[in-house]
């Protein structure tokens, strides 16, 4: 039978040693993390582990309690402190390696996690924020939950029974989300490039962030797209709510949306409400190169942070400190790269800091993807197809769209390593 507490009654009873899974994304349980935080009784050396987004959440686990660590596999602005003092630690694994990695581990002693209010059967949804949940709730001695009256009960994602949950507290706040980022039509270069690259009737995925959103925006001449992702967003709801995207010609899960979180806005969450088209699903479906490569036209669209000229991939590191993780690009672009038709396309702007920095670079010190899963990258200056090509080849593909007043230095650069 499930007893219902107050936040900072269930702060309470996390112990010294107990290890902790907090749910993150759109299902934060913010006003349990809150009241460890502030209870100077709570959160003392509890081992938690969460997986923080970036922009998304901003609540730094080691730092709810003294002595308290935690693992994560996204490094945010918030949690940088204690990486660095080494509270924090960092595990860099993708969505797929998450799943195995919860799969082998031994268990916790409490799950925070956050549902819908129960249905007229007592069931609780998880809503729309899955992922990692279903795999959790096998996992953890004692269940926590946020019974938020923002979180809505949809028919396209799993339930959890009121009576399975040891302790829960009544919540009524907002979904963590983010404004829908700003895009200029006028000058979405890397958008429309893109387009061009993805056909009518292909199925979809993209990550989160200002170039996702450019290239959803450019989509909306496109006829019967479908989306098999890790997330969905406001760009997205307005391709859906268009007919743009509606999933007649995917192999699975034809006519429906399939995700795993929703991220955005306000508008988003109302958007989703009722829906039966849109199914979450954890991150060991959404996330799965075997499930992914089943519909035959599947094309991950993905931002990264730098490429280099062999064609590697950094999503996570900035000037060798680590800002992100890896989270579902490495599993996209490997389900892009089995499915038939598939196409594994990145996009990254030429240049950053204002034009002095040159995005695509000599060699990665720090690799998320290798060079064997890319087929296309973009960037305003072009489109360089590298799939099929050999290293001069493909440096030379790349140089053309890296910014002009990089390119003397790359030709260099390449020029080096050839002769050594």
């Amino acid at each position: 039978m499930t007893k219902f507490i107050t936040a900072k009654e269930a702060a309470r009873l996390l112990l010294p040693g107990a290890t902790v899974f907090i749910q993150a994304a759109n299902g934060e349980p913010t006003d349990l993390t809150a009241a460890i935080a502030e209870d100077d009784q709570s959160g003392h050396s509890v081992h938690f582990t969460a997986i923080m987004l970036p922009g998304v959440n901003h609540t730094d686990p080691a730092s709810l309690g003294v002595d308290a660590k935690a693992i994560s596999f996204f490094i945010t602005p918030e949690t940088s402190r204690s990486f660095k003092d080494g509270k924090t630690s960092f595990i860099p694994l993708s969505y797929s390696g998450i799943t195995r990695y919860f799969s082998d581990y031994d268990g916790f002693d409490f799950a925070l996690i956050q549902v819908s209010p129960p249905d007229a059967d007592g069931n609780c949804s998880l809503g729309s924020s899955v992922d990692f949940v279903p795999l959790i709730l096998s996992k953890s001695k004692t269940l926590i939950a946020e019974i938020n009256e923002a979180m809505p009960h949809l028919p396209g994602s799993p339930t959890i029974l009121l009576d399975s949950i040891n302790y829960a507290v009544k919540t009524d706040h907002p979904l963590a989300g983010f404004a829908e980022p700003a895009v200029n039509e006028d000058q979405n270069a890397i958008g429309r490039l893109v387009a061009d690259l993805v056909s009518d009737g292909a199925t979809i995925e993209t990550g989160i962030g200002k170039l996702p959103t450019m290239v959803l925006k450019a989509l909306g001449s496109k006829n019967d797209l479908g989306v098999h992702s890790g997330m969905v967003s406001d760009a997205m709801a307005d391709l859906i709510s268009s007919g743009v995207i509606n999933g007649t010609r995917k192999n699975i899960d034809t006519g429906k949306v399939v995700t795993g979180v929703a991220l955005g806005s306000t508008r988003l969450h109302k958007f989703i409400r009722g829906r039966d088209d849109i199914l979450f699903r954890p991150a060991s479906y959404t996330h799965n190169p075997d499930i992914l490569k089943q519909n035959d036209t599947f094309v991950a669209i993905n931002s990264v942070i730098e490429i280099d000229l062999f064609g590697q991939i950094n999503g996570e590191t900035i000037g060798g400190k680590q800002v992100g993780g890896q989270g579902g690009l490495a599993d996209f672009m490997k389900g892009a790269k089995l499915a038939k038709y598939g196409r594994s396309i990145v996009v990254l702007p030429a240049s950053a800091a204002k034009g002095t920095v040159s995005k695509i670079v000599p060699k990665l010190d720090v690799v998320t993807c290798p060079r064997s899963d890319v087929d296309y990258v973009v960037t305003e200056h072009g489109v360089a197809d590298i799939r099929y090509k050999n290293p001069d080849d493909r440096t030379a593909s790349l140089i053309d769209i890296a910014a002009p007043e990089f390119r003397d230095e790359l030709k260099a650069a390449w020029k080096t390593w050839r002769s050594d």
